[in-house]
């Protein structure tokens, strides 16, 4: 996987956790998880490229056009890249590390609809 290909996928993560308003302990167990089986060494999970990440989601959830826009332009170049089965399924497992609500599900259903659709 390339880098911006993961970098793509972990900003997907991150736009994931928002759904719910909370980062939960089994989500960021999970979290660490899928950044480990992605090839992100450990000082980035903690570093400039984590911080510029979380940075962009933020920005990208202020509202929901943003949101929405950056959604689907991270889908569609994980879907262009071949890299949407392992999306989802990263996407699957840290959504429902904590069980998922109504919020969560909902995203998630889209999220897959961007991929494979």
């Amino acid at each position: 996987m390339e880098t911006t290909d993961q970098q793509d996928l972990v900003e997907l993560l991150f736009l994931a956790l928002y759904q719910d308003g909370h980062l939960s302990v089994d989500e960021n167990s999970m979290l660490q998880k899928a950044l480990t089986a992605l090839g992100w060494e450990p000082h980035e999970k903690t570093g400039p490229s984590v911080g510029k990440a979380f940075a962009a989601v933020r920005e990208a959830n202020s509202c929901e056009a943003t949101r929405e826009m950056y959604l689907n332009e991270r889908a569609a170049r994980l879907k262009a890249a071949g890299h949407s089965s392992l999306a989802l399924e990263w996407l699957g497992k840290v959504l429902a590390s904590d069980g998922l609500d109504g919020r969560e599900e909902r995203f998630l259903e889209k999220t897959r609809k961007l991929l494979f659709d």
